[in-house]
């Protein structure tokens, strides 16, 4: 399942650092030095980390769901703490998210397999 999210972190990362830079373009950009483009792939990755993994786990995950979903978001919760608190909220939703669509598609699946 990890190797599933890191592909797909990577291939929607672009679109959530482009979302993150239209919703706060004061600090999208400036959060890493070097090529803007880097910077928008780099916290669009964390981001798309976040919510597949949260969405994943959730609707696919076993008993132990919720942990596994935690520890592997909690290095991306101290690095956004650490770069951008202002914004903290906003990973917390994405995370929201994320969950409640895998909760979602895990009860629409538990439906169909009665």
């Amino acid at each position: 399942m990890v190797i599933v999210i890191i592909t797909l972190s990577y291939l929607l990362s672009m679109p959530f650092g482009l979302f993150y830079t239209y919703l706060f373009p004061s600090s999208g950009g400036q959060l890493f030095i070097g090529y803007y483009g880097l910077a928008l792939l780099m916290i669009g990755f964390i981001f798309s980390f976040l919510f597949f993994t949260w969405f994943i786990f959730s609707a696919f995950g076993g008993n132990k769901k919720r942990w596994l979903a935690g520890f592997l978001s909690l290095p991306f919760i101290i690095i956004l703490v650490y770069l951008d608190f202002e914004h903290i909220y906003f990973p917390i939703i994405i995370g929201l998210i994320g969950w409640g669509l895998g909760l979602g598609v895990e009860k629409g699946l538990n439906m169909l397999k009665k």
